[in-house]
């Protein structure tokens, strides 16, 4: 089921709180892969929508899986933050929940040709490109700054 499609019919456009989940997965170099946002046309850690009955590590895996054609497994929780608000392109209003977790690679990653709909580009990032980014959402800077810091504070 499509929770998001499922619950906007009943709602609309108006403000509602949307569980997510995503992760970090750090290179050799110690760079992080970010995907280019084909919504957004801008750069984010992958991860997606909690669906009905999926737990957040299996939404992080599955939603990884999409947006980067990578499997992973997470290997622990870095943060939870829960007071971020979004509107997306069609209008949508949200209030996140995000569980970030760290993620170890299963399969031998090739983002040298990937796209789909939801991801126009995949590259990894050092801490310094990363701050240099203009097409960067204050919630994924964020999240990234506390990772490379290793410093993760509660009440995001």
């Amino acid at each position: 089921m499509d929770y998001i499609h499922y619950i906007r019919e009943k709602v609309g456009h108006d403000k509602i709180i949307l569980t997510f989940a995503g992760g970090i997965l750090a290179d050799s170099h110690g760079r992080v892969l970010l995907q280019l946002r084909a919504d957004k046309k801008t750069w984010a850690i992958p991860g997606g929508a909690q669906e009905l009955g999926e737990d957040t590590v299996t939404t992080c895996k599955r939603e990884f899986l999409e947006e980067t054609g990578i499997i992973v497994e997470p290997t622990r929780l870095l943060n939870v933050y829960t007071n971020f608000e979004e509107v997306y392109p069609n209008g949508d209003k949200v209030q996140t929940v995000v569980f970030l977790y760290a993620l170890r690679s299963l399969s031998e990653p090739d983002i040298t040709h990937f796209h789909n709909e939801e991801t126009l580009l995949l590259r990894y990032f050092s801490k310094d490109e990363i701050m240099a980014l203009d097409s960067l959402s204050a919630k994924h800077r964020l999240m990234l700054d506390e990772y490379f810091n290793n410093r993760f504070d509660m009440g995001h």
